[in-house]
This record gives C-alpha cells, structure tokens and sequence, in this order.
C-alpha cells in the first residue's frame, strides 16, 4: 500500500489517497504496473476538492514506479464522478451486479451432483479446515483454464488466495468459504483433481437484508454444469445462514454471465473501472521489445489534445515499417493502449474517435496495428476489491 497525502509536511494531512500497488494482466504476456485506489477510503474535506484535483498533473513524478491508476467506481453521476473526470480517469470495463433472490430453500441437488465430490471449507485470517498448499495450486490451474485469454485482473498465482482473504478489504466483515469441485467421474486418477471453486464471503453488516456474494468463480474449460453445481450450494449455504439473497459482482463479458442469467440472477446496477495513464511512454517501449516477431515492424506515433504526442516504433528485419500517424481523444487513447479498443472499428468509425492526423494521406492496413493492441476481454473479480 501507498498513498498521496495533500497537507504541509508538518501539518495535519487535509487529503488522502490511498492505493495498493499491483500487477495486472493487460492481456496475455502483457502486464502492467498500476496503483489501485481505494475510493471508499479516498479522505478529503469538502473545501479542498477543486485543490486535490488539480494535482493530478504531479502524479506521474510522485508515482514514478507505476504505469497508471485504476479505480472502481458506481456508474451514476456524482461530484467524486467529475472529480475523476477531471483528473483523466476515463472508464475501460463495465460491471454489473447480478442478484439472485430466493424465496423459497434451493433443491437438494441433481443427477449432475453425483459426478464431483463437494467440498466446502472456511478461509480468510485464520483458516479452519482448508490446506492451501493443496488448494492454491490446483485454484490456479482451474482459474488459468476460464481466464487466461482475459485482462484486467490482478496476476495470480500459485499463493495469491491465502494473503488475498486474509487482507481483502472486508476481512474484518465476512465471513470466507471456498466451495471446490473435486473429481470428474474419471475414477481414483482425477479423485483429487479441482474441477471448479468459487469464492464466497457473507455478513449482514453492510445491508438490512443479509447477502452472500460470489468473489471469485471458476471451473474447468467452461464448464456450466460445473458452475450450475457451485451456485447450487453457494444458495444451500446462504439459506442455512438465513441469509436469501446471492450477489455476483462481474464484468460486462465474463464468460459466467449468460449462464448466471439463464440460473435466476437479475442485473440490477453497476459499476465502472477507470483508468487514469501515468507513463503510457514507458509502457509503449517495454511494449516495442515485447511484440512477436511475426508481427513485423510498425511506426505509431499517437496524439492526444493537450498531450505530449506518443509513439511505438518496431523495426522490421523486411524492409520499411507501415506507419501509422493517428490522433485520438483521451478515452480512446486510452483504452487502446490497454488493449481496449477495436482498433479496426475505431479507424472506420465505428468505435470511439481514433483517425489519422492527415486525412488526405491514404491510411495502411490496420491490421497489424490491431494486432499490436488487440481488443481484449476484461473480467472483474469482487476478491480484489478494494
């Protein structure tokens, strides 16, 4: 964790913006140094919001160690919405919040119960009865199955989910259980094997109505009969808690949502992920060593009003690289370089305001421009919320 503070040295601090330092996924092979904002510990008097805005400008010296800022924020209008506008945040992922309301206790099972051994254990500070030296590893395998051609996560790996309970945001509130899969009908060879998990945390503190939400949930290769068994006894054991309510918190194109749906949750509001570029420079050319070399050479030079112009130059072993002199808004700009743009549609004029500089110039095939930033699916997971 990290923070900016706004105040004299020797004073009482007027602002605070807190953060917590992490690694995302872009894309795959594509990572990126962020600052986390915690927006609902982002402290300041009322009398110093225009001050605290106006900072922004010193945020890429104060910060050098990070490539951009990213923050969760409700999708609705507010004074902390236009404060983040003005200070760059531009929104890259959708996120919805899905219910499931039950008025009535969920079945016992089905004829798919028979093919998994269901495992419930309790985790978070101090967990009671699950291993995760066994957990974690076979948890990272089946998450890497479902969301490995995703971005916009935090990198996980084989010790992420130990540490990520014990200090998740609501620690001191929820209560954590994990539901895992064991096993897919193939005999004592797979008995061990994680088939699907889901994540999930419970406490009646922050609502007069008791919700239990889902904070992460993966099975193996999409698996929905899998994934229709976790939902089944994540709403068993909210309903023997008392508790008739089910929350998940996803992305707009997780690869769950459609079948949430199809299961009984409602979407009923969201939230927006913004993202705010601190060196777009520096991430352009770690970028350059990076691309594969079938892609061939490029020459990008990208620019943005009232923002030093930026550019992406590959050289390629054939011969003369296509060149691409573009110009862009901020938003599109910067989604397109967290691989959040159709770059294709965006030159045709079908997504966002990305077009060359000279329009008489005729424009090279996008294609390989696409390539170099692919648009990528984002997922959002309640576990990292902060």
């Amino acid at each position: 964790m990290t923070a900016l503070v706004l105040g004299e040295k020797s004073g009482t601090p007027a602002a605070v913006m807190p953060m917590s330092r992490r690694t995302i996924t872009v894309s795959p092979g594509r990572f990126l140094n962020v600052g986390w904002l915690s927006s609902n510990q982002f402290a300041s008097r009322m009398g110093l919001r225009r001050q605290t805005r106006e900072t922004f400008r010193e945020w890429p010296e104060l910060l050098s160690d990070l490539d951009a800022l990213l923050v969760i924020r409700r999708d609705e209008g507010s004074l902390a919405a236009r404060w983040y506008a003005h200070a760059g945040f531009h929104e890259v992922l959708s996120i919805r919040c899905l219910y499931l309301d039950m008025e009535s206790a969920p079945d016992s099972g089905s004829s798919q119960s028979a093919r998994y051994q269901v495992q419930v254990v309790n985790a978070g500070q101090s967990p009671a009865d699950w291993n995760p030296a066994e957990w974690q590893p076979q948890m990272l395998s089946v998450y890497r199955d479902i969301y490995a051609a995703c971005g916009g996560a935090p990198v996980r790996s084989d010790n992420f989910w130990a540490p990520a309970l014990a200090h998740h945001y609501y620690r001191q509130h929820y209560q954590f259980q994990i539901v895992g899969l064991w096993g897919g009908g193939g005999g004592e060879a797979d008995a061990r094997t994680l088939m699907g998990y889901a994540v999930i945390g419970w406490s009646g503190w922050h609502s007069k109505r008791p919700r239990m939400d889902i904070l992460e949930l993966a099975t193996r290769q999409w698996d929905t009969l899998a994934a229709s068994e976790l939902l089944r006894t994540t709403a068993q054991l909210a309903w023997t808690k008392g508790v008739h309510q089910v929350r998940a918190v996803i992305s707009a194109h997780d690869p769950y949502r459609s079948h949430l749906t199809r299961s009984g949750f409602v979407d009923r509001w969201g939230y927006l992920m913004l993202a705010k570029w601190l060196h777009p420079q520096r991430y352009l050319d770690q970028l350059a060593k990076s691309l594969p070399p079938d892609l061939g050479g490029i020459s990008l030079r990208l620019a943005s009003p009232g923002e030093v112009p930026l550019h992406l130059d590959v050289r390629s072993p054939a011969g003369a690289a296509p060149a691409f002199n573009l110009q862009g808004d901020a938003r599109t700009i910067t989604r397109m370089l967290l691989d959040r743009l159709d770059v294709a549609g965006a030159l045709s004029g079908g997504d966002g305001t990305l077009f060359p500089i000279d329009s008489s110039a005729p424009l090279p095939d996008p294609t390989r421009l696409a390539l170099a930033f692919p648009w990528t699916p984002w997922v959002f997971h309640m576990l990292d919320y902060i």
